[in-house]
């Protein structure tokens, strides 16, 4: 009887949602480009350039901890594609730049909205007073940047401006403090325990919307064998604060969530290298009565070093 209770009482709440209302519920805030950044810095004038497809399907509908059976008939998808460019200039500094493009694309019970186009940047400069070699088992890496912008922003279906969840961008600036550390366990460095922390900084846009600040920590494990494949075990956590509209909290926003992520990549050659991961959730803790969020996320990216 309690699920019953618990599952037409959703179902009330989802028919009291006006469509725009029911757009804005969506915990996804874009695609967060920032998790496609490689975390190696390149060395002293060496370039890393990387191609990134990412997959996001994001129709589970969940109250606080506990999934709820969706009765609007919602299909939710985000795709994006991620360029990403790196430069190593110095033995201690690295430059990277990511530019994405993106398309979302939403079906309620037949009515579809859809919006693709450039989505936003992201500029990082990055200082390495550690790094993994012949001499040394640790690696350490912190970086400042900022995201800009550069896509639309105020994209319309059937003559209605779209929420800002189903944007190609933000359009607003922010500000990120990044840091990555790890350590090799054997003199060929084939096994890694490495560690990743970022801070995003969201600023308003000009419809005076704030995606919600954001908070990720991850810690995995990294094994290369003998042979060309490589495989990578992640855990993943997010905290992102309350998105704002006009400075005044919107419910069904932010709250945090625990993904594993599992990888596996292949060394096409000494510089070329194919990786493929998934988000699969653990478990999500979100805010207020309904969110429609992540249900898996699927990445694949191709990856080619050189310089000296």
């Amino acid at each position: 009887m309690k699920k019953i209770a618990t599952l037409a009482s959703a179902t009330t709440l989802l028919a009291m949602l006006p469509h725009a209302a029911i757009a804005t519920t969506c915990s996804c805030a874009g695609v967060p480009i920032l998790g496609a950044m490689q975390s190696a810095s390149p060395n002293d004038n060496q370039w890393f350039l990387a191609s990134t497809y990412e997959f996001h399907d994001l129709s589970d509908l969940v109250s606080g901890s506990s999934s709820v059976p969706d009765q609007t008939g919602r299909d939710r998808t985000s795709q994006a594609l991620i360029l990403e460019a790196s430069k190593g200039l110095s033995e201690h500094w690295s430059f990277s730049a990511l530019l994405s493009a993106v398309e979302h694309e939403r079906d309620i019970s037949g009515v579809k909205d859809s919006a693709s186009g450039l989505g936003d940047a992201i500029l990082m400069a990055k200082y390495s007073p550690k790094t993994i070699s012949l001499y040394s088992k640790n690696s350490l890496s912190f970086g400042i940047g900022s995201r800009l912008p550069i896509g639309e922003d105020d994209a319309s279906s059937q003559g209605i401006t779209l929420a800002e969840d189903l944007q190609p961008s933000t359009g607003a600036y922010g500000g990120i403090a990044w840091a990555y550390a790890a350590h090799a366990f054997n003199d060929s460095t084939s096994l890694r325990l490495y560690g990743m922390a970022s801070y995003t900084y969201n600023d308003e846009n000009d419809r005076d919307y704030q995606f919600g600040h954001a908070t990720t920590v991850s810690i995995g494990t990294s094994y290369q064998t003998q042979s060309p494949w490589g495989f990578n075990f992640e855990l993943a956590y997010r905290h992102a604060e309350r998105d704002q509209r006009n400075s005044v909290d919107i419910p069904n926003t932010g709250g945090n969530w625990l993904d594993v992520i599992p990888a596996v990549q292949y060394h096409i050659n000494d510089t070329l290298a194919l990786k493929a991961s998934a988000k699969i959730p653990v478990s999500r803790d979100l805010n207020d009565q309904l969110q429609f969020t992540t249900k898996y996320a699927i990445r694949i990216s191709l990856s080619y070093v050189f310089g000296e």
